[in-house]
């Protein structure tokens, strides 16, 4: 007998980061084997892939859950903690998998009666390279997909609250490090060097400065770590790092913040001599839910009972389900996780069994709707 909740567990005890998650697809796999599927393993790293077809026209629905930990270390005291020291689910993509094999569960004892069901169980979400990896692995037929559906636990809502939004529902972001580089000089004679400090003090403000003259969406950057010359009190510095996180909740203005931050950064190394490089890590778009999807989703939740309500905001956090927004109609939702529950990437978090219930059911009822199950 399947025990989504124990599954959860196992998967929780067993975390793996970004890339490496070879022994959670092996037990995805061996799972749905159980169940009677036959899935491709591989898939964009360590993905796995299950079909349903009927052979007949109708609705073609893809459901998608991740895989990955983070490097963060588990302090959270329960019976299924993290067993590999330096890496936990701290963002609950042990519950999503689990709720993804427990609607796998589901439709294994019942017949598809129109259409085709996709299940996606997606590595290296957190980095931002899993679902654009998935899509563009050949692998397997991704087909006309009509919709797409994916959700995410969100702490500090109501448990079991189910949240969405029209339009965006989560921020575009990405890391950018920009590194500076000239000549030392001795420190009494300053004016001799190729100093980055001026470039890296002026950068810190324009970073900080820039998101407040974008007027068409929200917009916003962090400063997250500044490295400037070394511990010598008589050598003026040679380099300065500055690296910071920048969002926004449209792509076309992040778009153009990202293009200032280059254009200044650029600007200030000409006029002061000096090297630059930039790096930008971990892109993310901004996920972007189509209001069919939404209707789908909103009408399940009605049949169910669950209490549905709208965002006024997105979230400004990050998830690569924007991949597959950009791809097909879409509608990525979350689910709260308790008003008072430790929040992601925190290491007392653990996510809530209950919602493993809620999600997969939700999941059932957008596919009983659309297309039919007996």
């Amino acid at each position: 007998m399947f025990n989504p909740i124990l599954f959860r567990h196992q998967l929780h005890q067993i975390p793996e980061l970004s890339g490496f998650e070879k022994k959670t697809q092996t037990i995805l796999a061996e799972k749905l084997r159980s169940f009677g599927f036959e899935p491709i393993e591989g898939i964009g790293g360590h993905g796995v892939v299950v079909q349903i077809e009927t052979g007949l026209d109708g609705p073609r629905l893809l459901f998608r859950a991740d895989t990955d930990a983070l490097p963060i270390n588990e302090l959270a005291k329960h019976e299924h903690g993290s067993r590999r020291y330096g890496a936990m689910h701290a963002c609950g993509h042990d519950g999503h998998s689990a709720s993804l094999m427990a609607l796998a569960h589901r439709l294994s004892s019942q017949r598809l009666q129109r259409g085709s069901i996709t299940l996606i169980f997606q590595p290296s979400e957190e980095n931002g390279l899993g679902a654009l990896a998935m899509l563009n692995d050949n692998a397997w037929a991704k087909g006309n997909i009509d919709y797409a559906f994916g959700y995410h636990n969100i702490p500090g809502y109501p448990l079991g609250q189910i949240l969405c939004r029209d339009n965006t529902f989560s921020c575009a972001s990405i890391g950018v490090s920009i590194t500076f580089k000239g000549t030392t000089a001795h420190a009494a004679y300053p004016e001799t060097a190729a100093n980055p400090s001026r470039a890296i003090r002026q950068m810190m403000l324009d970073i900080e400065t820039l998101p407040t003259e974008i007027t068409q969406g929200f917009a916003m950057s962090t400063i997250v770590h500044i490295n400037l010359g070394q511990a010598a009190f008589g050598t003026t510095p040679e380099s300065g790092e500055l690296m910071a996180t920048l969002r926004s909740d449209s792509n076309k203005c992040f778009s153009t913040l990202c293009a200032q931050v280059k254009e200044r950064a650029e600007y200030y190394a000409k006029r002061d001599d000096l090297a630059l490089n930039i790096e930008w890590i971990d892109s993310f778009s901004a996920t972007i839910n189509h209001s069919e999807a939404n209707m789908l989703l909103k009408q399940a939740c009605k049949d169910l009972g669950f209490d549905f309500i709208g965002l006024e905001q997105p979230m400004r956090w990050s998830e690569d389900f924007s991949e597959y927004a950009k791809t097909w109609p879409s509608a990525f939702f979350g689910i709260g996780s308790g008003a008072d529950h430790p929040p992601l990437h925190d290491p007392r978090y653990d996510f809530p069994d209950t919602l493993i219930d809620i999600s997969s059911k939700i999941f059932e009822q957008i596919i009983r709707d659309m297309n039919g199950l007996k």
